[in-house]
């Protein structure tokens, strides 16, 4: 009689939303059982998450994974979860974000891919999760029906009273990278604006009140950060019901992880945080904000940059002083290490993780040392050195050597290269000042936080990332490097030292694999490269970072070689994060509001073009040799859609000598062919290029258009005079009628979407013959579909609605704009012959249009034609 007492009571307001979602979550609850209790942790950043997710973690009967929908990465306390199947696939942040349903139901296994529980007598599973890794559209139904609505999903509510300390603890943390473990700097001080300020205050209160709302009160557990701050009261009063709420030993007592440390000083004065207290205290004076309840004199602070100024009007001739940052190592190929937890007992695994909670973050970028070396690979490694020092001695004055100092890395068991007798080689062989320091070994195969950690050493004006085999070619490097940076100071009117120089590396043309950074970026940032680097993305980051002010170039006179990374196989496991979106997002912030205080005017646009088509290399060339008349880093890459090898080859041979021609003469200037032996569709070459793609900008191109020479000037003016639109769309031009039939097609119009830029201002769709859209780094979900034709027909619109479902949902009108000036010449099909197939493929594929977008679909009476037909 209760299931029908509750459908009585619930159906009593059948208007009432809240009512029939408690009425639907009840009727779920009854079908469905689970062998361990699922939750989640509801929260925001900065709101003592860290500190909970560690109780929860140390208890013996709850595997507690971390944030496994970050953007950046998925991080789990428990790497063997991840690994889909014992083949070496394994989940991430794209395939988890493209099927996040999937990836749910693989977590609420809580076992490996052999079938194994992560941890044996588990009662319970859970996860830790902000409102930020949801922002997907279409991730927020997923989120919604199987979190939210989920009536056996257990919800663990945490949140902060105090709103402006989450928010100065977000800035902080954002400023420093310290998320955990360290201390702010006493001395940082923050700048808040009212207006921003005022929108997380209204985003955070929603989060709590509506957003993280369950339809059952009953399976929601509420922590305030001020009751878990006090252990004792918590321990005492809270953790028992909490254990009880997750179904697991309620005589646990609370256990922490040793790095989860406070970060600010306890009861510290806000007002001396913040520079302009006294405005924001005037601004939410008279609000529910509790943080302002009496006015405070604020304390004015300067946020300059010391060392800049003296540096701007610096010419060629001043004296430049070098740090060579050089991690050496003897081993050729690095293996992938053991889970730290994988055979570990229960009692074991909390021990390794207090000391680190992220420790198998990079397992697959940590080795096992072997206990062998071979007398030939000593031989090979010393070599290399030798020519490393001998190259640098060539290409280096005796002045500047004497200006020079190398920064030496050497793992700390290092058979090779690790000891005094060793370091007394060293000395001798490098024609430079030397300091050595030693790799421990949490950081062996992670060359990006080697980097990190030599670069904090550095003491000198300009830092160069190098490796131990590398053979530098070109006399006075350092001078022509030197010229540039003042160039670019010159040219942009930015702080001397605020730029990146790439050498040239004829190992991997056009990739900035080897930068140069002056000592004002370690000064800005606080270190070389962001924590979260490993061993991958970490050049590639630093180029595009300053390529956004227009302050990254390459001295193509330079020239290196990488005699065995480049872009063949690394002397370690790569480990790639998601750099390009949230990290450079953040950093770019920073750079642009506090370091720079200017706009970012480079333009990063990459064309992408798929090709099919054989013997068309003039097109090909044509597109290839487009060109903005202001400063554009462009990239382009062909991504070749044929198996046929002489197609192949005879579109290498022209990227080799397109880039022979343009690389050496511009600099940011590189085409990239990129081919996988099938025909797998317009779709999924075009996916491939967008995805490999960091630009702001991709401009789809088909390979039978032929670009007018204004094309790339015309999107670049549309970028300015339209800041707030995602695609842009070109006009492509038909040919004039020639017979009966194309005649035919221009008077029933089925071409008018080729040229709708001529019409619309904001066209519902263009097509990806001539279409430029925002970069995947802003948007990486979305993707073309592998559900249209292979030789196209619908994609185009089903990107298009994507885009305007994404940013609407963010409140952005005018996200596709029509850019009339943006001209391209394309044929006939078949030359202008009778070509039936081209059309059909076109209906089939915008049919599909009608299952994939069903809400865009309405019914109504044929027309007086289609009744006749």
């Amino acid at each position: 009689m209760t299931g029908i007492a509750d459908l009585y009571l619930l159906a009593r307001n059948p208007n009432s939303k809240e009512a029939w979602a408690r009425l639907s979550a009840l009727l779920k609850l009854k079908k469905t059982r689970y062998d361990c209790t699922r939750f989640v942790v509801l929260s925001w950043k900065r709101t003592g998450s860290n500190l909970l997710c560690g109780i929860l973690f140390n208890h013996p009967e709850i595997v507690m994974h971390n944030e496994l929908f970050n953007p950046i990465d998925i991080f789990t306390y428990y790497q063997r979860i991840l690994w889909r199947n014992e083949d070496g696939d394994r989940w991430n942040t794209l395939g988890r974000d493209l099927y996040p349903e999937a990836f749910l139901e693989h977590l609420w296994t809580g076992k490996d891919v052999s079938g194994c529980p992560i941890k044996e007598g588990t009662k319970s599973i859970g996860f830790k999760s902000f409102p930020d890794h949801w922002w997907e559209p279409q991730n927020d139904e997923i989120f919604q029906e199987k979190i939210i609505d989920d009536p056996a999903l257990k919800k663990v509510i945490l949140y902060r009273e105090d709103e402006l300390a989450v928010y100065i603890s977000m800035k902080r943390a954002e400023r420093t990278g310290y998320y955990m473990t360290l201390s702010y700097p006493k001395d940082l001080k923050i700048q808040v604006e009212p207006a921003a300020f005022q929108i997380f205050v209204n985003n955070y209160r929603d989060t709590f009140r509506r957003r993280y709302k369950s339809p059952l009160e009953r399976n929601m557990f509420r922590i305030s950060y001020e009751q878990l701050v006090k252990e004792e009261t918590f321990e005492k009063d809270i953790l028992p019901l909490l254990w009880d709420f997750l179904g697991v030993d309620n005589r646990q007592p609370l256990r922490k992880l040793r790095e989860t440390v406070k970060q600010a000083t306890p009861d510290e004065d806000l007002s001396m945080v913040i520079e302009n207290w006294a405005e924001l205290e005037f601004c939410f004076r008279h609000t529910d904000v509790n943080a302002f309840p009496a006015r405070r004199n604020p304390a004015m602070f300067c946020n300059k940059l010391a060392g800049t100024n003296d540096e701007r009007e610096a010419g060629p001739g001043f004296r430049n002083s070098w740090s060579i940052l050089l991690p050496i190592c003897s081993r050729t190929k690095r293996t992938t290490a053991t889970a730290v937890m994988s055979d570990k007992a229960n009692s074991e695994m909390a021990n390794q993780f207090n000391s680190n909670r992220l420790n198998d973050l990079a397992v697959s970028s940590q080795y096992n040392a072997t206990s062998e070396e071979d007398s030939g690979n000593s031989v090979r490694c010393w070599e290399n050195l030798s020519a490393f020092a001998e190259s640098l001695k060539k290409t280096s004055s005796p002045e500047t050597l004497a200006r020079t100092e190398c920064l030496v890395g050497i793992d700390v068991d290092d058979n090779v290269f690790h000891g005094e007798a060793s370091r007394s080689r060293i000395r001798e062989m490098i024609p430079c000042s030397v300091r050595f320091f030693d790799i421990q070994q949490r950081m062996y195969g992670k060359v990006c936080k080697i980097w990190n950690y030599l670069g904090m050493q550095a003491q000198n004006d300009f830092v160069i990332l190098l490796g131990d085999d590398i053979v530098l070619k070109d006399e006075c490097w350092q001078s022509k490097v030197f010229a540039k940076f003042h160039d670019i100071a010159r040219r942009t009117k930015l702080p001397f030292g605020a730029a990146c120089v790439a050498l040239n590396d004829e190992s991997f043309p056009g990739f900035p694999t080897f930068p140069v950074v002056h000592r004002w970026h370690i000064r800005a940032f606080g270190s070389l490269l962001p924590r979260q680097f490993v061993n991958q993305g970490g050049d590639p980051y630093l180029f595009e970072l300053y390529s956004r002010f227009n302050a990254a170039a390459f001295v193509t006179d330079c020239r290196l070689e990488n005699t065995i990374g480049g872009d063949g196989e690394a002397r370690y496991k790569k480990y790639e994060i998601s750099w390009s979106g949230q990290i450079l997002r953040l950093n770019l912030m920073h750079m642009r509001r506090d370091y720079l205080k200017a706009p970012e005017t480079g333009v990063c646009l990459d064309i992408v073009v798929p090709s099919y088509r054989t013997n068309n290399t003039e097109i090909l060339e044509a597109i290839l040799r487009l060109k903005c008349s202001v400063p554009v880093y462009t990239k382009f890459w062909i991504v070749v859609d044929n198996p046929n090898e002489t197609h192949v080859r005879d579109v290498k041979g022209l990227a080799e000598r397109v880039n022979a021609e343009r690389f050496v003469v511009e600099g940011n200037y590189h085409v990239t062919v990129l081919h996988y032996g099938d025909n797998k569709g317009a779709s999924f070459a075009r996916n491939l290029g967008y995805n490999y793609s960091t630009a702001d900008w991709t401009l789809f191109l088909d390979d039978d258009v032929r670009p007018d020479d204004h094309l790339l000037d015309a999107y670049v003016g549309a970028i300015r005079r339209y800041p707030n639109a995602k695609v842009f769309v070109g006009n492509t031009e038909l040919p004039l009628a020639t017979n009966t039939w194309t005649k035919m097609l221009r008077s029933c119009n089925i071409m008018f979407f080729y040229g709708i830029s001529k019409h619309l201002t904001f066209p519902p769709w263009g097509v990806t013959a001539n279409l430029m859209v925002r970069g995947s780094r802003h948007n990486g979900t979305i993707q073309f579909k592998g559900a249209y034709p292979k030789t196209g027909g619908g994609e185009d619109i089903d990107l298009c609605f994507q885009f305007k479902r994404w940013y609407r949902r963010q409140k952005i009108e005018g996200v596709i704009v029509g850019v009339e000036g943006a001209t391209a010449q394309h044929p006939w099909w078949k030359g202008g012959d009778v070509c039936y197939d081209q059309i059909n493929g076109w209906a089939w594929g915008d049919s599909l249009c009608i299952t994939q977008w069903p809400e865009k679909c309405f019914w109504c009476f044929p027309n007086w034609i289609e009744f006749i037909c």
